[in-house]
């Protein structure tokens, strides 16, 4: 009677498109849920790896993509259970205003699940600001500049420094990123000769010197952008600031931009995955999760399909390798190697630190004439 049972039991689990793999349970049908920047799942991406998840788990998985255009997108998703995956920089899972690594809404990742982490750049392994409790929460996937972009058809000579957004030539002729207020207080402190590690502090930095330069910022800029920059946000300016190391060769809005690498240093950011409390209870959709994120890892996926679209540099051993190797014998060749060489990368910042440099911007914003406040958002 037993043996007989159990058979009735296995036939109703398939019958219903449900059965036990690895002692998770799958459902047939799954959305994971990403807030993300754009360009960090691409559709052939995506593609590749639903296919994957339906030959080895029998899930029709789906993806419901929203993307982030300021950073406290994160955690409001996180709070409202409307998100599965995150893509914050490096700076923000310890970040005070977040503590997403304490505060629960946010779950460690399984390494078993994620065997391409060991394939991370050695700096990027098992940082202090991914892990807690000897856990790692945080995996790189992307990491890159809040680089210097030049138009060539208005600015001929390549700049060496951030002091050219102060040049009276490009006056409301710039574009700087609207909500990440700290990053145009760090190039405005290494335009006036900071040390590098001086950046972060506000008391080491601070003075009229440099309430004048972010005012400049603010008040001058032709248009902000936000989230990623987009084609149609360089139309017409001579400097800006991006995301990007390299502009697609396709001509259009982004014909003849190049990056710059200044003398002072380019501040750098690491994007990394976490996974949202939200699966906890969903130990199959978390291991899709982890699985989704070894897939970002993989080296064809960081090269091809990220950073050589997006103009960011991979953050895998061989995908880094093999990135570099592709880069042209030219100046902007040597560019991308520099900026490699040349990077400032985002700390942390203090309570006291961030509030200053907040209070610097939103006081610099006021400058702007009537009517422009706006502009670019």
């Amino acid at each position: 009677m037993k043996s007989a049972a159990a058979v009735v039991f296995i036939l109703m689990c398939f019958a219903s498109g449900a059965w036990a793999l690895g002692g998770v349970v799958a459902e047939k049908q799954m959305t994971l849920r990403l807030l993300i920047w754009d360009g960090y799942a691409p559709k052939e991406v995506q593609d590749s790896f639903i296919k994957g998840v339906r030959e080895k788990y029998g899930v029709d998985l789906a993806f419901a993509i929203t993307y982030a255009s300021n950073p406290d997108d994160f955690f409001d998703a996180l709070r409202n259970d409307k998100v599965d995956l995150i893509s914050p920089a490096h700076n923000l899972p310890k970040d005070f205003r977040y503590n997403l690594t304490t505060n629960g809404l946010t779950l460690p990742v399984r390494l078993e699940n994620i065997p391409n982490y060991t394939h991370l750049v050695p700096e990027l392994y098992r940082q202090p600001w991914a892990m807690e409790g000897g856990e790692v929460y945080a995996v790189p996937v992307v990491q890159g500049a809040y680089a210097l972009a030049y138009n060539t058809a208005m600015v001929p000579k390549e700049p060496t420094s951030w002091r050219v957004f102060w040049d009276p030539a490009w006056r409301g002729k710039f574009m700087v990123h609207k909500d990440y207020y700290e990053l145009n207080v760090y190039i405005s402190a290494l335009a006036l000769g900071h040390r590098r590690q001086d950046i972060f502090r506000f008391d080491a930095i601070k003075g009229e010197s440099l309430e004048r330069m972010i005012g400049y910022l603010a008040g001058d800029a032709a248009s902000f952008w936000q989230g990623f920059d987009q084609p149609e946000n360089y139309e017409g300016l001579a400097l800006s600031t991006t995301w990007r190391c390299t502009f697609p060769e396709a001509g259009g809005a982004f014909k003849g931009w190049r990056i710059a690498v200044p003398e002072e240093g380019t501040p750098w950011w690491i994007d990394a995955m976490l996974i949202s409390h939200t699966l906890k209870e969903r130990p199959l959709l978390r291991r899709i999760a982890e699985e989704w994120i070894n897939h970002l890892l993989t080296d064809g996926v960081q090269t091809q399909a990220i950073a050589m679209e997006l103009g960011t540099y991979p953050v895998t051993r061989k995908g880094l390798s093999d990135y570099v190797a592709s880069f042209p014998d030219t100046t902007d060749g040597d560019n991308l190697k520099l900026l490699l060489n040349n990077k400032i990368p985002w700390e942390i910042l203090e309570t006291r630190d961030r509030n200053a440099f907040n209070f610097l911007w939103d006081e610099a914003m006021k400058t702007r004439p009537v009517g422009r406040e706006g502009e670019g958002q």
